[in-house]
């Protein structure tokens, strides 16, 4: 370029530098571009769901409604010892597994004990006809009979009614007497005896009760034993006293 004349080297120059820019300014647009087919890319094969997952879906629904029917008919068909079931006292239910492979006949089940979501828990009174769908659906829940220090400070610490669709704290007696004061409930202490001896009212506190969010216990409820009964080293099922000690972690 030593021959070139000074204003051709500048318009040489010059133009040597657009050509690069438009080359760098080409190369950044198909790298936008190719970065985009790769991530299109990933959103597709993210969508999409391989058939094996609907047949393994499936095959769980299925293996969880056999044993539904199974527990079912060995309900219908046995004569229930009536007299091993706690008529009329007061249970905790704790939901303790997740719905992948649920019968939809459980889940129904469980929503009529609005047992919804997992480590929530509510009071039952027990009948043979709630001892029985309990039965129906135990191997997604673990229940017993709780203390009355425990109904307290579940109450206490984890009580929430609802009214009107809006969900209020149970911060103080006010808001108790507010709500229910048509059944002469004015204060805790009073949803703490409607509870704790299953009386008439039972039904009336219990339905205004959210169910109960809980925290998930340190060091219990493991993934592997969840699954399991608890006669068999598990933890779903019917725990009587031993279901304090569990839910006193859990508050």
């Amino acid at each position: 370029m030593d021959n070139i004349p000074q204003a051709q080297k500048k318009y040489v120059l010059t133009d040597i530098m657009k050509k690069r820019k438009h080359q760098s300014s080409l190369n950044e647009e198909r790298a936008r571009q190719i970065k985009e087919r790769i991530l299109k890319k990933k959103q597709k094969t993210k969508d999409f769901i391989h058939p094996e997952k609907f047949v393994d879906k499936y095959r769980k629904q299925q293996t969880a409604y056999s044993y539904f029917k199974r527990k079912e008919r060995k309900q219908n068909l046995e004569t229930l010892d009536v007299k091993s079931i706690p008529i009329n006292k007061t249970l905790l239910v704790v939901r303790i597994r997740g719905v992948k492979d649920i019968s939809n006949k459980q889940q129904k089940i469980l929503k009529e004990f609005r047992l919804n979501k997992v480590n929530t828990a509510v009071f039952v009174k027990t009948t043979v006809d709630i001892w029985k769908k309990l039965k129906l659906v135990e191997n997604y829940l673990t229940y017993g009979l709780p203390t009355r220090q425990i109904i307290n400070d579940l109450i206490v610490k984890r009580g929430h009614i609802m009214k009107e669709k809006e969900i209020i704290a149970l911060k103080s007696n006010e808001i108790i007497e507010e709500y229910m004061s048509e059944k002469d409930i004015i204060c805790v202490e009073d949803i703490v005896n409607t509870i704790a001896n299953a009386s008439e009212n039972f039904d009336f506190v219990t339905k205004f009760l959210v169910p109960l969010k809980l925290n998930h216990p340190e060091g219990q409820l493991k993934s592997g034993k969840i699954k399991k009964p608890l006669t068999k080293q598990g933890e779903w099922g019917y725990r009587e006293e031993r279901i304090n000690n569990l839910v006193e972690n859990m508050i």
